[in-house]
């Protein structure tokens, strides 16, 4: 198991309380080694032996992640039963907060069919077949269907014992720690002065009454299980492409698979001039003049509307047919969609810092768009489509659209400064006289302006490139070259989203 670095903190630790313990009088001599003094009738934890163990459990964890294993959260306590909830379903595990049933894990074969009567009467409930029946029945069904959600709901998509479990006290979740130790179920646990530290296969010190100590120490599991699911993620997809490659190269010569004309053979194959030639027209790019509305005295930039909601519609589409059936262990499209939604994050973070929550939404907005939108132009026949005048292309082509995408980030490079410091923010901008302002102000207003002409001359240029391309070698060069543009549309994207976070995390920071 390789150690890594998870930030823990002593400061941090002690701020959240994790070092006290109970009374003196209510203690576990086998907690000895824990404790590392006494203050007013109460043990003090040893906050260094609890920062070793809780970093050999975030090891733990994130070997497991990694390895697509599965994880059961345990912690009945109430106050505790909403935090336990909210981090099992950001990181993606199961979990049980309301109440522990005996024989819950070695009784699994009648868990199993409690969850299979819970699944069903949801799915029975979602059909609308309640309607069908006398009140009486339906009230009893709702009944045992509300009881069965209370207890199993944190449970309800597990189809098999849990590789890992996580308990967050141990004196109350007894029989949970009993169970796993009797099925060989590795086990973490929360561990105070009186309890027993054999029990669990690793037992971190720490305070498990108070929520400020119990939201530490889940939310360090929770990140490092996080952070072991995208690997996860980032590994399959990546054996899945290689994957879909190899089949690819095997099957290549079927595909493409094109006879030409020979001394002894003067016929050409049927249909094959018609079909290069139309895969040549998809493919061929060039600039053109654009299709124009006319409403009252304006002329409106129809075809980057109507390209726009194209891209608008296939994003929204995708996000809904991937995720209209959400699991808590992800697959096919949900799995595609989580892989995208770290890859955001982790580039958000990396330009940010550590409060780039809030900005995950915008920078994904951005590189989405920026990339569909790059795609639909490569892939989407556009030019094809008959138009009375003008033609269509992907939003991007329009330099309009590359400017409203550099203005709405240069509104949330101010934007990020006031949220961060209030009118203060400005007080960089006075220096070193306020005659500098309006000067000062308008530099970094223009600045993320570059990135409209970065992106929109990366795509002129690409254009250019294609058509000279296409014109030289019309017959052999467009599929190649689609995907070349594929290719550098992605890096487009990604360029655009990477500058436009890095303004970001440059004005929260206060930098010029």
């Amino acid at each position: 198991m390789t150690r890594r670095y998870w930030n823990i903190n002593l400061k941090e630790m002690i701020e959240a309380g994790v070092h006290f313990g109970h009374g003196i009088k209510k203690w576990n001599p086998k907690m000895a080694p824990y404790i590392s003094a006494k203050r007013k009738g109460t043990h003090i934890t040893n906050l260094a032996r609890t920062a070793r163990f809780l970093s050999e459990a975030c090891d733990l964890v994130f070997d497991a992640a990694s390895q697509g294993k599965s994880f059961l959260i345990v912690g009945t306590k109430k106050r505790a039963a909403d935090l336990v909830a909210s981090a099992a379903i950001r990181s993606r595990c199961h979990y049980v907060n309301k109440k522990w049933f005996s024989g819950m894990l070695t009784n699994w074969s009648i868990t199993k069919t409690r969850l299979s009567q819970f699944r069903d009467l949801r799915a029975e409930e979602k059909k609308g077949k309640f309607h069908h029946l006398p009140k009486r029945d339906v009230a009893i069904l709702k009944r045992k269907l509300s009881t069965l959600q209370r207890y199993l709901g944190g449970i309800k998509y597990m189809t098999k014992l849990p590789d890992i479990v996580i308990v967050l006290d141990q004196q109350k979740e007894y029989i949970a720690l009993r169970e796993c130790a009797i099925l060989g179920i590795p086990t973490i646990s929360l561990v105070d002065t009186n309890c027993d530290p054999d029990l669990a296969n690793i037992s971190i010190p720490a305070n498990d009454d108070t929520m400020t100590s119990i939201r530490l120490i889940l939310n360090k599991l929770v990140f490092a299980i996080c952070e072991g699911r995208s690997l996860y993620i980032r590994n399959r997809l990546i054996l899945q492409v290689a994957e879909l490659r190899k089949r690819w190269l095997n099957q290549k010569n079927s595909f493409f698979e094109v006879q030409f004309l020979s001394e002894d053979n003067m016929n050409i194959t049927p249909c094959s001039i018609k079909i290069l030639k139309g895969l040549y027209d998809i493919s061929g790019v060039e600039v053109g003049q654009h299709f124009y509305w006319q409403i009252g005295g304006f002329q409106i930039h129809a075809q980057v509307l109507i390209t726009s909601w194209v891209v608008i519609t296939i994003l929204l589409g995708s996000v809904i047919i991937a995720v209209r059936n959400p699991q808590t262990i992800p697959t096919d499209g949900q799995n595609f969609f989580e892989y995208v939604l770290e890859f955001i994050r982790d580039l958000s973070k990396t330009q940010i810092g550590e409060e780039y929550g809030p900005w995950v939404p915008f920078i994904g907005t951005m590189f989405l768009f920026i990339f569909v939108s790059n795609w639909s132009g490569a892939l989407l026949p556009w030019k094809i489509i008959e138009l009375p005048h003008g033609e269509l292309a992907a939003p991007t082509n329009d330099i309009n659209t590359t400017v409203a995408l550099a203005l709405l980030t240069s509104a949330a490079y101010f934007y990020a400064g006031l949220s961060k410091k209030g009118l203060s923010y400005f007080e960089k901008y006075i220096k070193p006289t306020p005659i500098l302002l309006p000067i000062n102000i308008l530099e970094d207003f223009t600045k993320p302006l570059s990135l409209s002409f970065r992106l929109f001359g990366n795509i002129l240029a690409d254009e250019l490139v294609v058509v000279v391309l296409v014109s030289l070698v019309p017959l052999v060069v467009p599929i190649p070259v689609m995907f070349l543009g594929l290719f550098t549309s992605g890096i487009q994207a990604l360029i655009f989203a990477t500058l436009a976070a890095a303004y970001i995390g440059e004005s929260m920071e206060g930098h010029h």
